[in-house]
């Protein structure tokens, strides 16, 4: 554990580097909930990140009130990092709202009544241990979170916090805090809470590593390179994204390739730009498809998903009972039934499936005939039939004088038999 605070330093000037304050955003959803909503709108990865609105248990509740400045404070994030880096943007979990046509008024935003009073949350400086604790099992690994915990703290000039440096985790150690009643931060959506936000979700993804050059002698996990950082361990009075950049000089946590961890490889941010994929199904069959560790929902079919640039996708065409795979056509080809694709631009393909082809050669012994139905095959002796049905049903009917005494497979001693593909087989007939 490591614990990392922004703290508020109200002798710090706002430096102005580039403009990215966004319009209000006006969240979709209506209700309150703790666990994820699903679908997800983005599938590229289940690694994602979701805000959280939290409160003790005898806090008012202003989540309602609220939720518009986080989907705000979101949409800032979002285009203060496309600035900065226009290959990358934090993987955001959003969820279809109806009627909802703006990218982060559909912003996924949780609700949680925590476990215990306000007072209990004052009793350190800073709550995050505790409430890392009252939210251990409430979020998934895949998942991290960030909360914006609206209630006093002891310490009035702690913006944030978080505990870890957890680059490859979610859970219980994928949780960052905004303290909303701390540092005069005012309401979500207004600017700073973006700032602080954005800081310790960065932390929280494995900036700053030990070893990166500049980091500050005296607040471990910071750089002191320049005041313009959003690194840097203080947050100035009225300093908002507008004002702050993505690693100065790209050379201590974002963007450097050097062997300390470089926060432009998680797997929390979408590789950009992002392109549609859809896949089809003609004829019956589905389809079974991944990109990398997470399943699409494209079992009959899928339209425009938003996947990341260079996501390789494998799809499995599985044919209905009585149908097989034909064929791929459009980003996929071949007969072959998998196929892996690297999405580069607008992705489409179509998987088709055909009818199966039951084709026989039927040998008759003694004296009798078999014939199927569908009709084209009716032999005394040795015939063969193609059929475009999946399935033929055959009949042994004996002559006079004679009985059925049993086909050479499958179906025993049964007059009928129903058989599928390819097929060999004997009628035999015995004296009555």
């Amino acid at each position: 554990m490591k614990r990392l605070l922004l703290v508020l330093l109200v002798a710090l000037a706002a430096p102005q580097v580039a403009a990215a304050r966004p319009d209000t955003v006006a969240w979709c959803g209506t209700d309150e909930v703790t666990t994820d909503r699903v679908p997800d709108l983005e599938v590229a990865s289940q690694r994602q990140i979701r805000f959280v609105y939290a409160v003790p248990s005898d806090a008012p509740d202003n989540f309602l009130e609220t939720a518009s400045g986080i989907a705000t404070d979101a949409t800032w994030i979002d285009q203060w990092w496309e600035t900065q880096d226009p290959t990358r943007a934090p993987r955001f979990d959003r969820y279809p709202f109806p009627g909802c046509t703006s990218k982060y008024g559909a912003l996924d935003i949780g609700f949680v009544r925590l476990p215990n009073r306000s007072a209990v949350y004052t009793l350190e400086n800073t709550p995050s241990i505790r409430l890392d604790r009252d939210l251990r099992s409430v979020f998934s690994d895949s998942q991290k979170t960030i909360v914006y915990f609206d209630a006093p703290i002891a310490t009035s000039t702690t913006c944030g916090e978080t505990d870890y440096l957890a680059d490859d985790s979610g859970g219980a150690q994928g949780i960052v805090y905004i303290f909303m009643q701390s540092c005069s931060v005012g309401p979500p959506g207004t600017g700073q809470t973006a700032e602080v936000a954005a800081h310790e979700l960065l932390h929280n993804l494995g900036a700053v590593p030990e070893g990166a050059p500049n980091e500050c002698e005296r607040s471990s996990g910071h750089v002191c390179d320049s005041t313009t950082d959003v690194m840097y361990p203080f947050l100035g009075e009225e300093s908002t994204l507008d004002g702050v950049q993505l690693d100065v000089g790209r050379d201590d946590y974002y963007g450097h390739s050097a062997i300390v961890w470089d926060v432009q490889d998680s797997d929390w941010l979408s590789h950009l730009p992002q392109f549609p994929f859809s896949l089809a199904v003609a004829g019956a069959g589905r389809l079974v498809t991944r990109a990398g560790r997470t399943g699409l929902p494209c079992d009959v079919g899928c339209t425009s998903l938003p996947l990341d640039a260079g996501q390789k996708v494998a799809v499995a065409a599985a044919p209905a009972h009585g149908w097989v795979f034909d064929s791929w056509s459009g980003a996929c080809a071949g007969r072959a039934p998998s196929c892996t694709v690297a999405v580069g631009g607008q992705t489409a393909a179509t998987a088709t499936f055909v009818r199966a082809k039951t084709r026989l050669a039927v040998a008759v012994t003694g004296r009798g005939r078999v014939t199927s139905s569908p009709g084209g095959l009716s032999c005394p002796g040795r015939c063969t039939g193609s059929f475009g049905a999946a399935a033929v049903r055959l009949r042994a009917t004996p002559a006079r004088g004679w009985r059925f005494a049993g086909w050479s497979a499958r179906c025993g001693a049964r007059e009928t038999c129903v058989v599928h593909g390819i097929v060999r087989l004997t009628a035999r007939f015995g004296r009555a």
